[in-house]
């Protein structure tokens, strides 16, 4: 493997680990616990989802580049968050949640688009260990083995048999996070007693510790008590998320982002980015809004007051950024140097027009008043 595969196949599936367990912490113990509260996000994403894929394949004609559709689909959520954050104050908390979530959904969504429609040759045999590991992932975490080596380890040999397998390696990372438990354990009341108990031994000691801190054994014993409260999610999201963050998209960019602007990549090309462009601008705002809508008028989600629809627009004009997932998906869509070129310079223009669309809705979008107010 080159250096830039193993920059798009071993460390992106860092990336992706990260991804699913923040996906999985909100679903289990976070905002989205709640079947109705995760149920607009999750529908918001399938329809930012299928709408710009319609929209791209309506635009191009049957050829080559018709393998593209799974370009526009994808939403780059360090950015997108990162904008509706900037934001401050003008934009809820409850609609940074909903992004982040749909986000984080349309991520693992395209990881599946790839493993299935932009993979190699399979291996079978390869597949089937894969089962077989993805099953031990599933058991270890039914026993409630709860330090984070044993994953890694199964982890390491899920990588290598999804990647020799013919899918794409990145998908272990995604596999990896929905077996690792988000929940602390099942004694962690005892173990608070025994931290409390620990504290309160040392309160004893009035001035004295008042002077010079707890003693070495203390902190020893609250440190041991603190790893084993804390869920092997929490704690590989505290170690791993900085490095994914500001290491390995940084890596991803630099190895992939390089456009050559030549005459030939403009010529006979212009279809092609209008697809993207036209999918990743309008695609994504309408799919991700129609939607939402539907599912809260069917009963199936509820939408919380605190934002308004044209809020929740503005936040579907920031999930058209695709940057680093339409990067990904373009680079196993378009093999053809100067077709990748010509998706990249689209992603790049589609990218800056979403932004600029998103940040100017949401400013000037206004927040429902509380009901109580509308009620006096």
């Amino acid at each position: 493997m080159s250096l830039q595969h193993w920059i798009n196949d071993g460390l992106l599936t860092v990336f992706f680990l990260v991804v699913g367990l923040e996906i999985k912490r909100e679903f289990t113990v976070g905002h989205l616990a709640s079947r109705r509260s995760a149920a607009l996000p999750i529908a918001g994403a399938i329809g930012g989802m299928a709408v710009p894929a319609l929209v791209y394949l309506l635009l191009i004609p049957d050829g080559p580049w018709t393998r593209g559709w799974g370009v526009p689909m994808a939403t780059d959520t360090a950015f997108a968050v990162a904008l509706i954050v900037m934001l401050g104050a003008r934009v809820p908390v409850e609609l940074r949640i909903f992004l982040t979530a749909a986000a984080i959904v349309d991520d693992i969504g395209s990881i599946i688009v790839v493993a299935i429609f932009y993979s190699g040759a399979m291996s079978f045999l390869h597949l089937g260990l894969a089962v077989a590991l993805t099953i031990g992932l599933a058991l270890m975490n039914r026993a409630g083995i709860y330090r984070v080596l044993p994953y890694a380890l199964v982890g390491i040999a899920l990588w290598i048999c999804v990647h020799a397998g013919g899918l794409h390696a990145t998908l272990a990372g995604v596999l990896l996070a929905f077996f690792i438990p988000t929940r602390p354990p099942a004694n962690v009341r005892t173990l608070m007693i025994q931290a409390n108990a620990i504290i309160v031994a040392e309160s004893k000691y009035g001035d004295e510790v008042l002077r010079h801190g707890p003693s070495v054994p203390a902190l020893r014993q609250i440190d041991e008590i603190h790893d084993r409260i804390e869920s092997p999610a929490d704690r590989l999201l505290r170690h791993v998320e900085p490095w994914s963050s500001y290491g390995v998209l940084p890596l991803f960019a630099l190895a992939n982002a390089g456009v050559e602007l030549r005459g030939d990549v403009f010529s006979g090309h212009g279809g092609l980015m209008a697809a993207i462009v036209f999918g990743l601008v309008l695609g994504k705002p309408i799919g991700l809004v129609a939607a939402s809508a539907l599912a809260v008028r069917f009963g199936a989600a509820v939408k919380p007051t605190e934002y308004s629809w044209a809020q929740l627009a503005g936040a579907g004009c920031l999930a058209g950024i695709g940057f680093t997932m339409s990067l990904f998906i373009a680079g196993q869509a378009f093999p053809v140097a100067v077709d990748f070129s010509a998706a990249k310079i689209a992603i790049f223009a589609a990218s800056v027009i979403a932004a600029v669309l998103g940040v100017a809705v949401l400013w000037f979008a206004k927040t429902p008043p509380p009901p109580e107010a509308v009620e006096g």
